[in-house]
């Protein structure tokens, strides 16, 4: 999970800290219990990262729904992400650490767990409770690691185009649907003095966005997790090619963006977006709280790129944090149990209703309380707005991708706007950093 949200997204390289056992409380770990008896009740330890309003409290309730059906007692610790990383692996290693972790995908991340042996595949406890018949399949791909399902995901978060149709109706503009409707769009409101799509790649992370949003409606979903994740295909293609040519050469020619957009920052271009300077942003569903706020009044949209010639419009989309199983629980059956709960109706509806956080499960929010931005990242959320196998990509920041990888991503971007660079030597660039990364 990436409270804030993916401010700084990707793949985490941390070097975990030799601590004792009693790593927790020197970190100052928030712990609680749910409905303990005490004299000998058996208790599942749960270790979360819901540290702040209003998701904390959302799990409180996710969590006392599955107690009140008949689960252990839930003896619960939050703690921050940072934190979570540098005490994770030391406490499941000495066997005092939790029964179910929630740790972030990757294997930058729970990969390093895995591989050390500590983490339960969750293969079977999937088939008994069908949990791959629920999950969308891009976060069940997310949480393999060397093709076993280890984890559980438990939030969507997708790369979106947000629009301000109030805005844009005041303009006497239209909101493109294809491409060339884009340039158009982008050269008419430039024209009328609004900054056409708040976008800047001052910043290590905002080009990862824009890339995944055009990559994967050249490439295709399922063609970007075959690379993401198995490595199979190519960066340095002429569908790949044509990716950076349309968004980091033409749609910056057509005056999509500020003059100098390497010189703006991803919270800037945010905050532009927000000031009503700018039509568009180029954003993800885990800023819907933050625009809901900065526009209240104004009808905003969410949408994937336009449409190039005629395929397919996808979202991008990753998965923030999964639940996972302790290699050393005594209790993997009913931490079992437990992981299915959360994807119970009663419990979905806490998570999207209270917590704002959309589990990659289909479900039906009819009656519940959301907005009509919520409504929109969760139509995106659950399945692209059509068929999930089709419209749901990936990021290009996950899977495989290596720290290299993503800096030869930003520098080579910002070059490519420059004019230093041409895209067939970035995306030449990019499979050669791939490469040298696995």
């Amino acid at each position: 999970m990436n409270n804030g949200r993916r401010t700084a997204p990707g793949p985490s390289r941390r070097d975990f800290l030799r601590l004792s056992g009693a790593a927790g409380a020197a970190l100052g770990l928030s712990a609680c219990g749910f409905g303990r008896t005490g004299g000998g009740g058996t208790a599942l330890k749960v270790w979360d990262q819901f540290t702040t309003s209003p998701q904390n409290e959302a799990v409180r309730k996710v969590y006392d729904l599955y107690r009140r059906s008949g689960g252990f007692t839930i003896d619960r610790t939050t703690q921050p992400g940072d934190q979570m990383a540098t005490v994770g692996k030391t406490a499941l290693a000495s066997g005092t650490g939790p029964d179910v972790i929630y740790y972030e995908v990757g294997k930058g991340n729970a990969g390093v767990l895995a591989e050390a042996g500590l983490l339960r595949p969750l293969d079977d406890l999937a088939a008994k409770y069908g949990w791959l018949k629920k999950i969308t399949p891009f976060a069940a791909r997310e949480a393999r690691l060397d093709g076993k399902l280890y984890g559980l995901p438990n939030e969507t978060e997708t790369t979106v185009l947000f629009y301000n149709k109030t805005l844009i109706d005041k303009a006497g503009l239209t909101v493109p649907k294809t491409f060339d409707e884009l340039l158009d769009f982008c050269a008419r409101a430039k024209a009328k003095k609004y900054v056409p799509i708040a976008y800047g790649q001052a910043d290590v992370y905002p080009c990862w966005w824009a890339f995944s949003l055009m990559a994967n409606n050249i490439v295709g979903g399922r063609a970007m997790g075959d690379l993401i994740f198995d490595g199979r295909g190519s960066w340095n293609t002429p569908q790949m090619r044509q990716a950076i040519q349309l968004f980091f050469v033409d749609l910056v020619k057509a005056g999509g963006f500020i003059d100098d957009l390497n010189s703006l920052h991803g919270p800037d271009a945010q905050s532009m977006f927000l000031a009503g300077k700018a039509l568009m942003n180029i954003n993800g569903t885990w800023a819907v709280g933050a625009v809901e706020k900065g526009l209240k009044g104004q009808e905003v949209g969410i949408m994937p790129m336009p449409s190039i010639d005629g395929g397919d419009r996808v979202y991008p989309a990753g998965t923030g944090s999964a639940y996972y199983i302790s290699a050393r629980s005594k209790h993997a059956d009913e931490a079992g149990r437990f992981l299915d709960s959360l994807y119970q109706p009663e419990a979905l509806r806490v998570w999207v209703e209270q917590g704002k956080i959309f589990p990659p499960v289909p479900f039906d929010p009819s009656g519940w309380t959301l907005s009509s931005l919520q409504k929109q990242a969760l139509t995106a959320a659950q399945n692209g707005g059509g068929d999930a196998t089709r419209d749901l990509g990936y990021s290009v920041n996950h899977g495989k991708a290596a720290p290299g990888f993503l800096n030869a991503m930003t520098s080579g971007f910002q070059a490519v706007v420059q004019g230093r660079k041409t895209p067939a030597r970035q995306a030449d660039d990019l499979q050669k950093a791939w490469e040298k990364g696995l």
